[in-house]
């Protein structure tokens, strides 16, 4: 057996941390490599639209930019879109998420392509998204190219997935713990220590080569801000509670337009978005792009409430109508923006009644990012290590978690409502189920549990064979026939054949058939070695089989067989981890 193929079989096991943390650091940096290149080519893409150079600086352009680049852009982008087939332009988060519930982590570089181009067009055009969507799924396809070019289990490239994910998010916020969070909390959506470890290795790397290409500074340009009073706790309460509802609306209204628009051609739907984000920009030009620098004004106190008022709601409308309509963009960049300002008017008005017990709005608005963020996509933790890192202040972490705890609440258990990204694939007719089992059996591969002391033969076989078989003393026996495995028997049932032969008086056969012989036999399913768990029990449900043998195709026509496992040894490894777990 080659290196490669031992360290295959590795892999397959939940406890192959060391392999993968290996992997996942490359990984880790293809994935920034990915988003540093995307970054440059939104950055400069603007360049191709009007002479500003600075990044998202649509206020300083004429009235004529503000309305047509959205709609020449939403044209443009609907039209490259609807000449590519309709799986080819599924892009995104929800892409990535769907790939991991249905496909194993599997995604198609095609589309990751796909993501790079139409979406960096989406972003200079100044449609009212954000580049973290597709930085993730350029992220996540990194890590999926990779496990796939190296043929390794699925249980790893789902790891890979993560990992990837985890270097955008840390590349392009320059936060790597949060971006650690986020890949477990919103695209694994579990916690284990074999995926913690490749997962902080590879947002590390995706951090390390952001800052070698555009610095250590973070996102956002965050002031030095602290809690004036405990006083103010309470009102934090109300921010919670206030921001629960605006972003329950915020999932319900995109969520509306999902399933209103779904089956329209798709250069219509991005056309009204371009339509819709260029009108809003008549008068509201902050609400164009990403918005980091109108959130940056706001951090720094440059904004007045009406100013406030007027960017949050023309903001909400066009990020509405852009994640609606299905624009190849994220929802991260605007949910910062929304609750950007959504805190900044309330820290306003609180400051107005209580100027000496309460903090200046700046404080009110970096909560607000973190409130909006969580609330949106359901990640309370992901979103305090954001806040945590991108003001480098711990004061910040006491109201913060309060603010994201109540509007978590709001938004689930009061609202009833899931993710924007849960939501949204429902819409579609995509429904992501998840259970205890499930994940565990996606975490371990075939490769990991298989028994691989197997023997296997044609269906007849000589006496002199069938000895040399049992010399070797394999458990188990793969029958074929025309060189299909079609049967497994225990190779204790050859050997109490082979002594009943040898005790009767009958004259011994030259050859016996394993077929025909008094066995245990069943049918047997066949799994790529590359399965994981999950993959095995839906092939055994949907064959009716107890059984499958494990094998890897080495040239066309060719398979080589590694093993063979059976339900009973997937319901006793689950049982064993639970309980030694427990």
């Amino acid at each position: 057996m080659s290196i490669i193929d031992s360290l295959r079989l590795r892999l397959g096991s939940v406890d192959a941390i060391l392999l993968l943390a290996i992997v996942g650091l490359a990984s880790g940096i293809l994935a920034g490599a990915s988003n540093i290149l995307f970054r440059i080519f939104t950055e400069s893409g603007i360049v191709l639209w009007h002479p500003k150079t600075d990044q998202g600086d649509f206020e300083g352009l004429s009235w004529h930019f503000h309305l047509g680049m959205p709609i020449v852009g939403g044209l443009l982008v609907g039209l490259l879109l609807q000449k590519l087939s309709k799986h080819r332009r599924a892009v995104g988060v929800s892409h990535v998420l769907e790939r991991m519930a249905f496909h194993q982590g599997y995604l198609p570089w095609k589309n990751a392509l796909v993501q790079f181009f139409v979406g960096g067009l989406t972003l200079a055009s100044g449609m009212s998204v954000g580049r973290e969507g597709p930085g993730i799924h350029l992220g996540a396809a990194s890590g999926s190219w990779l496990g796939q070019r190296l043929k390794l289990p699925n249980n790893s490239i789902r790891v890979l997935v993560g990992c990837g994910s985890a270097a955008a998010i840390s590349a392009s916020f320059n936060t790597p713990l949060a971006g650690v969070i986020f890949a477990m909390e919103v695209i694994m959506m579990e916690y284990t220590i074999a995926s913690f470890i490749p997962v902080i290795l590879a947002s590390v790397s995706g951090a390390v080569l952001s800052r070698a290409v555009f610095g250590n500074a973070v996102a956002f340009d965050v002031p030095a801000l602290e809690l004036v009073s405990l006083w103010e706790m309470p009102y934090f309460l109300l921010m919670g509670i206030i921001i629960g509802c605006l972003a329950a609306g915020f999932i319900y209204s995109t969520t509306a337009m999902v399933k209103l628009s779904h089956q329209w051609p798709v250069w219509i739907r991005c056309s009204l978005s371009g339509v819709a984000v260029g009108v809003i920009a008549l008068g509201i030009p902050q609400i164009m792009g990403i918005g980091y620098d109108s959130v940056n004004a706001t951090l720094q106190g440059d904004f007045g409430w009406q100013l406030l008022v007027l960017c949050l709601v023309g903001k909400l409308v066009a990020t509405i109508f852009c994640s609606g309509m299905s624009m190849p963009g994220g929802v991260i960049g605007p949910s910062f923006f929304i609750g950007a300002m959504s805190g900044a008017i309330i820290g306003f008005v609180g400051h107005q009644f209580f100027p000496e017990h309460s903090s200046s709005y700046p404080f009110y608005a970096m909560v607000g990012m973190a409130t909006m963020m969580s609330a949106t996509l359901q990640a309370p933790l992901a979103a305090l290590m954001a806040l945590l890192e991108l003001t480098g202040n711990p004061g910040i972490i006491l109201p913060g978690m309060f603010s994201v705890v109540v509007a978590n609440l709001m938004v689930s258990q009061v609202f009833k409502q899931k993710s924007m990204f849960q939501s949204t694939m429902n819409a579609k007719g995509m429904t992501i189920k998840f259970n205890p089992l499930t994940q565990f059996l996606r975490r371990v591969g075939v490769a990991g549990t298989m028994d691989r002391s197997i023997a296997v033969h044609d269906r007849h076989i000589r006496l002199l064979d069938a000895a040399q078989i049992l010399e070797n003393q394999p458990r188990w026996l793969l029958i074929r026939e025309d060189n299909v495995p079609i049967s497994l028997m225990s190779a204790n049932d050859l050997a109490r054949y082979m002594i009943e032969l040898e005790s009767s008086e009958e004259a011994m056969p030259k050859s016996i058939d394993l077929l025909k012989i008094p066995a245990d036999r069943q049918n047997i399913s066949s799994v790529y070695l590359q399965a994981t768990l999950e993959e095995v029990l839906d092939t055994l449900e949907r064959d009716g089989n107890q059984a499958a043998y494990v094998f890897r195709t080495t040239a066309p026509m060719t398979e080589k067989i590694y093993g063979v496992i059976t339900r009973d040894a997937i319901e006793s490894h689950y049982s064993y981890k639970t309980t030694k777990a427990n």
